[in-house]
């Protein structure tokens, strides 16, 4: 894998780490239901150093493993096998 193949790849974990992090603080507004300032709350959560080092955590090793590896596609395949399958509607 080349260095900017790498760029890229970090670039699209980044990405899903911060979607992962906003998914959690969407889904504690929604527990919250008819929260009159429900955007305000979200941007605190996000902001929330406990759920950030949570979600930092889990993708930590996987950033280490990607920039010191010839070939980082066995660390995302193992990382991706972790994340649960989509369930499918009812």
């Amino acid at each position: 894998m080349t260095q900017a193949e790498k760029k890229r790849l970090s670039a699209v974990l980044h990405a899903t780490e911060y979607l992962f992090l906003e998914n959690i603080a969407l889904k504690l507004v929604l527990e919250h239901r008819a929260v009159p300032n429900w955007q305000k709350l979200v941007d605190h959560l996000l902001a929330d150093k406990e759920i950030l080092g949570g979600v930092r955590l889990t993708y930590r090793d996987l950033y280490r493993e990607i920039e010191g590896s010839s070939d980082p596609s066995a660390a995302l395949e193992a990382f991706l096998g972790k994340i649960p399958a989509q369930k499918k509607p009812q």
